[in-house]
């Protein structure tokens, strides 16, 4: 377990650092602390898996503002660095919100674009991307155009690697690499109009344990309240609905699952884990990076659950129970989350 506590982007230190002095209080949230952990485990490894998909979702809102604002315009003759929106009662070039600056987007022949991102470009979520991406489009023009049988397809190239800063919680830091080894991510429009997210085999490993290799599986289907139309201007200020679908071969009904890229308790194999989100709506959010701003897709309401999925992969002495439950809402714009754990709850 210590190679979790190690290297879960701090969310757990990040929650006891708020504790409060009084004793009740304390004791409250010593309570749900191993549960916290499961949960900043999982979501590290939900969030590697899914960069890809998210890189995909990006250009596919680029390209579909492109063709709003240039209807009539070919998409391989409209210049993606000069489309603009408004955000913060400002105009902003979106490729630059979307994907930082230095990130090139290029066309590679009819039926792909590369993503090629500058070394050490810190995204709104914390992580830094460096390398490339190439999105594999079938012949759909924008991701409304896909089905089953045509999907676009996110292909990670060998250069593509994720880092991230952690801390000790001693006052110490240091820069942690992901070597993201392969796999497939697909996305598509159903017949429902869900957009639909297929992870199937997501290999990454942390640099300095090449021996735990996640595979990561999952689908996950999203839903925007403006339609089929994935332009930003569109999404922006809207609900955007997303569940990650029942699968017959994960474990506990679990949307996304697999092998991580964790030791388990005996440091003998990676720990299996699973991640599941039901009835999730979220917003566009503008936020300040050290780059200029950034956009990124904040929950605001929906139920998360992370579990181990085995239990001789993790020490119970140290967690009583093997699975955590994130309940998040939104009063008023004011967002909490309720976190549940071995018949315990804290609303942070």
């Amino acid at each position: 377990m210590n190679r979790i506590l190690a290297t879960t982007l701090l969310a757990a230190l990040a929650f006891t650092g708020c504790m409060k002095d009084n004793s009740e209080e304390y004791k409250k949230q010593q309570q749900v602390i191993p549960g916290v952990d499961i949960y900043s485990s999982a979501m590290v490894q939900q969030n590697v898996s899914t960069q890809m998909a998210e890189a995909g979702l990006r250009l596919a809102s680029l390209l579909a503002e492109a063709k709003t604002q240039y209807p009539d315009t070919p998409l391989e003759e409209i210049n993606l660095s000069d489309i603009e929106v408004k955000v913060w009662d400002d105009t902003r070039p979106l490729q630059l919100l979307l994907f930082g600056s230095g990130t090139q987007i290029a066309r590679v022949g009819t039926d792909a674009w590369r993503i090629t991102y500058p070394e050490g470009l810190v995204q709104s979520d914390g992580f830094l991307l460096e390398g490339s991406l190439v999105v594999n489009t079938s012949g759909a023009e924008l991701l409304s155009d896909t089905s089953f049988g045509t999907p676009w397809q996110v292909v990670m190239q060998p250069d593509f690697k994720i880092k991230a800063n952690t801390s000790d919680g001693l006052g110490g830091s240091r820069q942690i690499a992901i070597a993201m080894q392969g796999g497939t991510t697909k996305l598509y429009l159903d017949e429902t109009d869900n957009y639909v997210i297929i992870l199937d085999g997501i290999r990454a490993n942390f640099e300095d344990s090449e021996q735990y290799v996640s595979s990561w599986n999952g689908q996950i289907n999203i839903k925007p309240e403006s339609g089929k139309n994935l332009a930003f201007s569109e999404i922006f200020d809207k609900d955007i609905h997303v569940e990650s679908a029942n699968v017959s071969l994960a474990p506990f009904g679990a949307g996304c699952w697999g092998s991580t890229f964790y030791a388990n308790s005996a440091n003998s194999g990676t720990m299996g884990m699973s991640y599941k989100l039901q009835g999730g709506v979220y917003r566009c959010n503008p936020r300040v990076v050290s780059n200029g701003v950034s956009v990124y897709m904040q929950i605001i309401e929906g139920s998360q659950t992370c579990a181990f999925t085995s239990v001789g992969d993790y020490n119970t002495a140290l967690y009583p129970s093997g699975e955590v439950e994130y309940k998040w809402t939104n009063t008023n714009g004011k967002l909490s989350y309720t976190i549940f754990y071995n018949g315990y709850t804290y609303t942070v």
